[in-house]
């Protein structure tokens, strides 16, 4: 009688539940047709074009799948509740992302030396075609080369340091700036984010610490520097892979230099020129993406005066630059600085490259062994 019970209340819990979450999802329907998840950082799925053409093609049943997905009455607790489960069963990676010791961690399991020699070709011609300009390459370790030994020894995790001398090797005439020994040297300081992929301030100082000597600058101390501590509540990209709140918030710094400094900070968007007095954008310490307060988020082009004298530096980068930056202004007069990702008519419609006396490449391992943006520069 009992047993008999119990699957009359299971069955009708399971029922209540797939009525329930349903009519409770269309209930708490967002206005927006693309809202954004900040703890996901990205634009949810709109509902998709309804047509025959859509429907003979299955487009629409595929499109309403993930847009009722994305929409699920309470769907980040449940993506939580899936998550916590694979870690309790053993599972190491979640949506690409290793955790251990307080710390998540970009999965990176190596490159493809005939994809990564078609991106330093494109450096290659670019120098080429320049040969009075000084050029250097930075290529910053994520913090699984700084972290590897928390990783288990059967982990099929690639080597950044190899990576980076497949691509000293292959470089022409512009000269690679290795920071990876400093960084590994430090790795006991807080130097990557816990919850983020992104270096932190005081990471992109010690790089900085090194590029400036390899680029024959005297480099700013720690105690030429005032450090704000502008946030104790940052979680990154990493998080909004896992959504796991076991792992402790970051805490973000500001560098300020101690003398004054007249920054003026020129934005191109792709649809506007913007003028900013500051390089930092303290409105996005209250959302999500607060790593964005540093120079803003993702733009083709920035241009920095720096009130400094010195000559003029031109930057192909991706978003670990931007931390970075702040730095490079004690030593040049005006930063530009060119993201290709933002870029498909060419980067001659920003710049001319002969306005500049030196041109630095900084990209992360990861992103330049899987992105193929940086040879938009065959364009020019």
């Amino acid at each position: 009688m009992k047993s008999k019970i119990y699957k009359i209340i299971t069955v009708a819990l399971f029922a209540a539940v797939l009525v329930i979450l349903p009519v409770m999802t269309f209930v708490t329907l967002p206005s927006e047709p693309a809202p954004f998840s900040e703890n996901e950082n990205r634009t949810l799925a709109v509902f998709p074009e309804v047509s025959f053409k859509t429907f003979r093609s299955e487009k629409l049943m595929t499109g309403i799948e993930d847009w009722f997905s994305d929409r699920f009455f309470g769907r980040e607790q449940w993506i939580k509740v899936r998550n916590g489960t694979e870690r309790l069963i053993g599972k190491v990676d979640i949506n690409g992302v290793y955790t251990a010791d307080d710390r998540m961690m970009q999965i990176w399991k190596g490159f493809d030396p005939e994809f990564i020699s078609k991106n330093l070709r494109a450096v290659n011609n670019f120098s080429a075609k320049y040969p009075d300009k000084q050029m250097y390459f930075l290529l910053a370790p994520t913090s699984q080369e700084v972290y590897s030994d928390l990783f288990p020894e059967s982990a099929p995790i690639g080597s950044q340091s190899e990576m980076l001398e497949f691509c000293r090797e292959n470089l022409d005439t512009v000269q690679m700036i290795n920071v990876i020994p400093t960084m590994k040297l430090h790795a006991d300081d807080y130097i990557c984010y816990r919850t983020d992929h992104h270096w932190t301030t005081f990471g992109a100082y010690l790089a900085y610490y090194d590029a400036a000597k390899a680029m024959g600058f005297k480099p700013s101390e720690l105690n030429d520097f005032n450090i704000e501590h502008a946030s104790n509540s940052f979680r990154g990209t990493l998080y909004s892979k896992t959504l796991d709140d076991s792992v402790t918030p970051d805490i973000m710094d500001y560098y300020h230099f101690k003398t004054d400094r007249d920054i003026k900070l020129t934005v191109n968007n792709g649809k506007e020129l913007k003028t900013y007095d500051s390089l930092y954008f303290r409105e996005y310490l209250d959302v999500k993406d607060k790593y964005s307060s540093f120079t803003g988020p993702n733009v083709p082009y920035l241009s920095i005066e720096t009130g400094s004298d010195g000559p003029a530096l031109l930057m192909f980068k991706d978003s670990y630059a931007h931390c970075f930056i702040p730095f490079l202004t004690a030593h040049f007069s005006r930063i530009d600085v060119l993201d290709m990702r933002q870029i498909n008519d060419g980067y001659t419609n920003y710049v001319n490259v002969k306005d500049y006396d030196t041109v630095l490449f900084l990209y992360n391992a990861i992103t330049f062994s899987e992105g193929t943006e940086i040879r938009k520069l065959n364009m020019g």
